[in-house]
């Protein structure tokens, strides 16, 4: 008797067994490449955390003022800074586009744009840090509080176009897959910070033969600022000299220096929408800062110590999220529906996955963690209640971040911009409010007011993803 032998073709559980095997197989293939793009983009993210992580935990010593001005000083630049880094982030997607379309010479000349544009956002955010503290005192905050905060907000102010052009190069770089780099000098920069913290916060004395002693009086929380800013010009100088050296690069060969403004108008109408998001959610976070401040020096102290927590851990969310923007803009500009949706979902599932072990270990083990900052008892009293609440907001806090970058590698920005400013500013603000000062959680009121705003805001992107990356019948670049 003649065995018959069933061929894949022509049984349909056996092709479908295939076809799953095959999709496995490409969704593992897809998460290999996107943590290798990740990682360091991840170790990137946590190497600039670390360097607000590193002024908060060595200012924390000198009292629970100088935490607060520390907390209020960062809330304002943070609000500042995302407006402009976020208006950058448009550059990524289109070099990641150009890239994946093998149109190097389009990566470089957005890399000269992108540098226009940082240095023209440089000045307003260098003139806002250098007012402060009439800004601090206009937000209603204690005289010694805002004392402190302006005169940090004064000492960082010069470390702003350095920064800025930093991002420009950076985010270059980002979208052809080139993410080591940057890494490696921002964590470089993190050491030098943390020795520049502990010679210019404490002062110090040094005897130099024939020149005598030279004393350096402690300058606490303003000290911070002046070593941050003379770490981001050294991070600057070694980017430069890192992006003319590599002659696989030549970013401004055979390339028009001159601004363009068709040009610098397409990168911001994908940018601009970025910071305006950017703005809308660290601006609720700003405002946490402000209600906190209304409660007491305590309370506000608390929170910043809890905020600092919570952004190490979506720091790794972000970078990883950052890798999915880069492979999503790069298989648009290959052309490749089934790659972007296979990128999104990896990218959902690595952010996802991470935040929710963060979430485990702030249940299990709230006063270790919090006594890395402090041991203050009043503070840790607060912070160990608010930094349950930001257990609770892990997960949100990573699909919310996994579904704005994904779709900023298509470059759609202006309907996930609207949903961020609905979810933050038409519903967890205004929630934080009311809970905070009209029932008794106070301090817990304020954050549960947070968490619901980041469920808001995960829920719409995920809508808003379903329907661009698999509703629509073509992708095309922007």
């Amino acid at each position: 008797m003649q065995t018959l032998v069933r061929s894949p073709a022509r049984d349909p559980t056996l092709a479908a067994r295939a076809g799953r095997r095959r999709r496995i197989l490409l969704y593992l293939h897809e998460l290999r490449a996107l943590s290798r793009v990740a990682v360091p983009l991840v170790v990137g993210q946590l190497g600039g955390i670390a360097m607000n992580t590193t002024d908060t935990i060595m200012v924390g010593p000198l009292g629970a003022e100088s935490l607060a001005g520390a907390g209020l000083g960062n809330a304002i630049f943070m609000a500042c800074l995302v407006i402009c880094t976020g208006t950058l982030l448009g550059m990524s997607p289109l070099v990641a586009q150009a890239y994946g379309a093998g149109e190097r010479g389009e990566c470089n000349r957005v890399l000269v744009q992108g540098l226009w544009l940082a240095a023209l956002l440089a000045v307003p955010m260098t003139v806002v840090c250098l007012f402060g503290l009439p800004i601090a005192r206009a937000l209603d905050q204690p005289e010694s509080v805002a004392q402190l905060a302006g005169g940090f907000l004064g000492a960082i102010a010069w470390g702003v176009p350095p920064l800025l052009l930093f991002m420009a190069f950076r985010q270059y770089l980002d979208g052809m897959g080139l993410t080591r780099p940057a890494m490696a000098m921002t964590f470089v920069g993190v050491g030098v910070n943390v020795l520049g913290n502990r010679l210019l916060i404490y002062g110090f004395q040094l005897d130099v033969p024939v020149l005598g002693t030279w004393t350096v009086p402690p300058g606490g929380l303003v000290g911070a600022g002046w070593s941050t800013s003379l770490v981001r010009w050294a991070m600057l100088v070694s980017m430069l000299i890192y992006v003319l050296r590599r002659r696989d690069l030549a970013p401004f060969a055979g390339v028009s220096l001159r601004p363009v403004a068709a040009r610098l108008r397409r990168m911001l109408t994908i940018g601009a929408p970025i910071g305006g998001q950017l703005a809308a959610e660290v601006g609720v976070f700003s405002f946490a800062v402000v209600l906190m401040g209304w409660l007491s020096p305590v309370a506000q102290a608390a929170h910043q110590v809890t905020i600092n927590i919570a952004s190490a851990a979506f720091m790794v969310a972000l970078g990883t999220s950052l890798g999915g923007t880069i492979r999503v803009g790069q298989y648009v500009g290959a052309g490749s529906r089934r790659g972007v949706q296979r990128a999104v979902l990896t990218t959902y599932t690595l952010s996802m996955a991470f935040m929710a072990m963060c979430a485990l270990l702030f249940l299990l083990a709230p006063r270790w963690i919090f006594g890395l900052y402090t041991q203050d008892p009043e503070i840790i009293a607060v912070g160990l209640t608010l930094l349950l609440m930001a257990a609770a907001f892990q997960v949100f806090d990573g699909a919310q971040v996994a579904g704005l970058c994904a779709l900023r590698g298509a470059a759609d920005t202006r309907v996930p911009m609207l949903i961020t400013v609905v979810a933050y500013w038409g519903i967890g603000a205004p929630a934080a409010y009311l809970l905070g000062f009209h029932t008794r959680l106070g301090p817990q009121g304020v954050w549960l007011g947070l968490v619901i705003s980041l469920f808001a805001a995960a829920v719409l992107l995920a809508l808003r993803v379903r329907r661009v990356l698999w509703g629509r019948p073509a992708l095309s670049r922007a």
